[in-house]
């Protein structure tokens, strides 16, 4: 009886933490890398086709917007904001492009913390990097 109370127990602490998340990732690539760290995260591959997403947290004061900087080499890359399970879009990146910009947020983004940005490749994607910065 103990070892199935424990299962049970194990499997709600799964669906709860799982649940907490936030975006659903889903993807394949060769050669990715990918970093984040409080309000700075950037994403490098070779190839990469899927949806990839990064949790951004900023301190102090905030001026409400992202600086953004992309390169893809071929392909489509869309880039996505979000909060609380909606998402907007920002950019969508071509192969051949080149972004190198800081974004003005929506006022609904003022009072936000923690925004997340979400990288979805329209078809595979290759040879791209991506860096933000949420300030």
């Amino acid at each position: 009886m103990k070892k199935y109370s424990f299962a049970i127990a194990l499997v709600l602490a799964l669906v709860m933490f799982c649940s907490c998340l936030g975006y659903p990732m889903s993807y394949f690539s060769t050669m990715l890398i990918t970093s984040c760290i409080g309000d700075e995260a950037g994403m490098e591959f070779d190839t990469f086709k899927g949806t990839y997403n990064f949790k951004l947290k900023r301190e102090g004061n905030a001026e409400h917007t992202l600086d953004f900087e992309a390169t893809l080499e071929e392909g489509e890359m869309k880039v996505y904001i979000g909060v609380g399970g909606e998402k907007q879009l920002l950019r969508t990146v071509k192969g051949g492009e080149v972004y190198n910009e800081t974004i003005n947020l929506d006022s609904k983004y003022n009072n936000e913390k923690t925004v997340y940005v979400i990288l979805e490749t329209v078809e595979t994607c290759k040879d791209g990097e991506f860096t933000f910065k949420y300030n």
